[in-house]
């Protein structure tokens, strides 16, 4: 299969190509510049000079391609993710971007279309399972770009494609530079997971998500399915995992009125709480995450830390 990939040098990105790869598809990558060719052609994937906000470009990127996976992100690192227009680019790209991906690939008889959204664009569900078959959603909230990438998707299976979207818990492994992040505030004492200590928080081990986009363009109906953990755990659960994986006994967490302060009245989102269940993705296509909680996940991300690192 020839699949077209935006975002290949990402979190998620690095880990489908190799996927892909292992399993003998031709991979070719969108490079908005020579920078990142070198990269890409490490990872086995043809690098491909386009631009999302060019739809000619695009045009001839996806020409010949039989799916197509959109995993491009422009997430602003956490000390700037509170400043008034951070997260404008990333909007973009899923706003514009998607529209613009979405016709190329109409246009180009692309057969599949696959977006990772988010399982964070629920609304608040307290102790009650969620997920896309029947839990509302949030469509005037601040991740409201996510879900117009989605109705995109929708609109590219209206059309007769089989359009996929996989809402994903936050990502975590020891190559995330999240994950570095999260670390480095657990030495500190803290973790920033507001909220009510019952509260549940999705999360996703980052080798799990790319498994399970591998597995939906092998075997899953177009729909929206949830990517997560099997067992979510409460935040006062996470913060717990954090701090052992650091060696802490506990971490603090700072009270919702601080994250509104920080991040503005709309950063409330973050502190809801999202018992999403795996449910109806495993059913579809018979995928299961190897870590099945985060209680697991953080265990081993300190022990990869703490291996001895080779010499440069």
């Amino acid at each position: 299969m020839e699949i077209f990939v935006t975002g290949a040098t990402g979190v998620l990105g690095r880990p489908v190509v190799h996927r892909l790869r292992e399993e003998g598809h031709t991979v070719r990558a969108l490079a908005r510049s020579s920078s990142n060719d070198e990269l890409l052609a490490r990872l086995g994937a043809e690098p491909i000079r386009a631009n999302l906000f060019d739809p000619p470009s695009l045009a001839r990127a996806v020409a010949g391609a039989d799916t197509v996976l959109h995993l491009a992100t422009r997430i602003p690192p956490r000390s700037e993710a509170a400043r008034r227009g951070a997260w404008d680019e990333n909007e973009r790209i899923r706003r514009e971007g998607t529209r613009n991906l979405v016709d190329a690939a109409l246009a180009a008889g692309v057969k599949t279309f696959l977006y990772p959204s988010l399982a964070f664009v629920y609304e608040d569900g307290g102790d009650a399972w969620l997920s896309a078959e029947s839990a509302p959603v949030d469509a005037a909230g601040p991740l409201n770009a996510t879900l117009e990438s989605e109705a995109q998707v929708k609109r590219f299976t209206g059309a007769g494609g089989r359009g996929i979207v996989l809402r994903m818990g936050y990502f975590y492994g020891p190559a995330a530079e999240s994950t570095l992040d999260t670390l480095a505030l657990a030495r500190r004492g803290g973790a920033v997971l507001a909220g009510a200590g019952d509260a549940y928080y999705p999360t996703i081990w980052v080798d799990d998500a790319a498994t399970a986009v591998v597995e939906a363009i092998r075997s899953a109906p177009a729909g929206v399915y949830d990517v997560v953990d099997d067992e979510p755990l409460t935040r006062r659960e996470l913060a717990k995992a954090i701090a052992g994986a650091e060696g802490r006994s506990f971490l603090l967490r700072p009270p919702v009125w601080l994250l509104k302060l920080v991040g503005g009245r709309e950063a409330g989102f973050m502190a809801r709480s999202h018992r999403v269940s795996n449910a109806a993705f495993k059913r579809a296509t018979g995928w299961a995450p190897e870590v099945r909680s985060a209680r697991e996940g953080w265990r081993r991300v300190g022990e990869a830390l703490r291996q001895p690192q080779p010499e440069a």
